[in-house]
């Protein structure tokens, strides 16, 4: 139906004039439905058609009709045109006709089924003769053009008549052809065709409706997954019988239904010692087919979870066959994170090491490692640019904000001449370079006359209690955006850097900086009252702590705000602050 498709054949028409070329192809490009308006032929195009003279011009206009006839709805006109082309003699027009027959079909089953707002009307079910109807028209051109140009277009069509009418038998079965297929040979790419099957089969089957091993692992393994984001399972629990009894399905793939038994034992019943004979040891292969590395996988984190001492060099001789797409990766996180809880990051950052994917490493860098790793990888004359910059940058950062600043004093001489000292708090970790100059060069210091950082660090460094020394680094915090920054957080303890940080001192919170200024003897009537300002502050104005740590009542905070107004009326602090949170 494409515009230039019809314009190509009646280039390539030689019976074509070139006035009757250029008139069709006027009336063509008039004929451009919208969402709200219907294509059709006005008056003046309909008689300027009329005047093509040549048999093979007159064709050409029958489609032209035809096609306006499809856009208005027309059904009965579309199909007695389209089906008169069925003889014509310009090879185009033929094909284009008979696969338009399969969409005017497609079309008239789903007259009246859905409502103004695109869903199918509640009650409302199309006529099965409809269907049927338009199965036939798109088999027909499909079996004709086995190869022609709207083969695919067909192809997806008939799994939407499918899908209208609830076959899912059918449907189904055009899945599993599809997934049969090379993709260069599907009309699809691999994801559209997962997430077409995932909404249009997989949202209503169940594991009695399924014949396709392949589509019915997929629902087994939706039935074995944990709580979602929202702390609920998307399904019903598995039980091993209901897994046993669907065994006879499996009979063409028994390595498949292998791998769901060992991942029922280990994600369900939580007994990975029952992998292990399932799963046996294949783990010296030069290659891996994604099934089998799955498998492989599934044992060596069995072999993690039982704390067998052959984990680590399983892990390593799974790396020589992982060589397709995405598996290598998979194989290094596993290995860092068996690395990781055998406290032994430093294999991970060791000369030689296996492990090279780069977010793997800088996870692990963020999150758990201790200073002098840091410091080593800030050096590393071997390691990426980014890592060396994001090493630097924790490094530099949790010295400033986690005590140790007589550290921090003697590291910033690693910061590059060149390195840019503004940060963007949103994205600075995917930076190219990370803002490392920010702690020697930064501006943004904050709204209480503080000098740069690294006057803050010498008098923390002499005395750490120094009140307003204290202030002026939740002042370097907040000024750049770090409240809830990304080096004062962990993931989960199941994932990857979820162990306990190494790093000296605890993850920095502005409230707690605050509070011990409160607490502090030494601390001036202008510390003190600006450390209220801000404590009472934090919560604005959503009544949520936003400086870190442990939150506080409204009492308290009303207390923080009485304090402010009681002893220090006169501060500007006092006098700026009218609210509590």
């Amino acid at each position: 139906m494409a515009t230039a498709s019809f314009e190509a054949a009646l280039r390539a028409n030689l019976k074509i004039s070139e006035q009757e070329r250029a008139t069709l192809i006027a009336i063509r490009r008039g004929l451009q439905p919208t969402c709200t308006q219907n294509g059709t032929v006005d008056a003046a195009s309909a008689a300027t058609a009329r005047a093509i003279k040549s048999a093979a011009g007159k064709a050409f206009a029958i489609y032209i009709d035809a096609a306006a006839a499809f856009y208005a709805a027309d059904y009965d006109g579309a199909t007695a045109r389209f089906t008169a082309l069925g003889s014509a003699r310009d090879p185009w027009l033929r094909e284009t006709a008979r696969y338009m027959l399969g969409r005017v079909a497609v079309n008239r089953a789903q007259v009246d089924y859905y409502d103004e707002y695109g869903s199918p009307k509640e009650g409302t079910k199309i006529a099965p003769n409809l269907l049927a109807d338009a199965e036939t028209a798109l088999r027909g051109y499909m079996r004709a053009y086995p190869k022609g140009g709207y083969f695919f277009s067909a192809r997806g069509l008939l799994r939407r008549v499918y899908w209208l009418g609830q076959d899912h038998a059918k449907l189904e079965a055009e899945y599993t052809a599809l997934m049969a297929l090379p993709e260069a040979q599907r009309g699809i790419d691999a994801m559209t065709l997962a997430q077409e099957i995932d909404a249009k089969l997989l949202s209503t089957a169940t594991a009695d409706t399924l014949r396709d091993p392949n589509l019915l692992a997929v629902v087994d393994l939706m039935h074995m997954r944990g709580k979602g984001y929202d702390g609920e399972p998307c399904c019903a629990p598995i039980t091993r019988a209901a897994l046993e009894a669907q065994r006879p399905k499996f009979a063409s793939k028994p390595e498949l239904f292998g791998y769901l038994l060992a991942l029922h034992d280990s994600y369900v019943a939580a007994q990975p010692a029952e992998v292990l004979p399932l799963v046996p040891d294949a783990s010296h292969q030069t290659d891996f087919t994604y099934l089998a590395f799955s498998r492989q996988m599934l044992r060596g984190m069995a072999l993690d979870a039982k704390g067998d001492r052959n984990a680590r060099g399983f892990w390593i001789d799974l790396l020589a066959g992982a060589k397709r797409p995405g598996q290598r990766p998979v194989v290094e996180l596993a290995l860092a994170m068996h690395e990781e809880r055998d406290h032994a990051l430093a294999r991970v950052f060791a000369p030689g090491s296996p492990i090279q994917t780069p977010e793997i490493r800088e996870i692990l860098l963020v999150n758990v490692a201790d200073a002098t790793l840091l410091r080593q990888q800030a050096q590393a004359a071997s390691a990426p640019d980014h890592e060396r910059s994001i090493a630097l940058f924790t490094l530099l950062y949790k010295e400033a904000t986690r005590g140790s600043h007589r550290d921090f004093l003697n590291d910033v001489r690693l910061i590059p001449a060149s390195a840019p000292s503004e940060a963007n708090s949103y994205d600075i970790q995917s930076s190219e370079h990370l803002p490392t100059a920010l702690f020697t060069k930064g501006k943004n210091l904050g709204d209480y006359g503080c000098p740069p950082l690294l006057e803050t660090q010498r008098r923390l460094a002499t005395s750490a209690n120094d009140a307003k020394a204290m202030i002026c680094v939740g002042e370097f915090v907040r000024a750049n955006g770090f409240d809830g920054f990304f080096l004062d957080s962990q993931p989960s303890a199941d994932d990857l850097g979820g162990t306990p940080s190494q790093f000296t001192g605890a993850p920095y919170s502005r409230l707690d900086a605050y509070q011990a200024v409160l607490a502090s003897s030494k601390a001036s009537p202008e510390d003190k009252a600006y450390a209220l300002f801000r404590a009472v502050n934090c919560y604005a104005p959503g009544r949520t702590n936003s400086c870190g740590g442990k939150g506080v009542e409204p009492e308290t905070r009303k207390g923080w705000f009485q304090r402010l107004k009681r002893e220090y009326p006169n501060s500007s602090w006092a006098q700026e602050l009218r609210y509590y949170w």
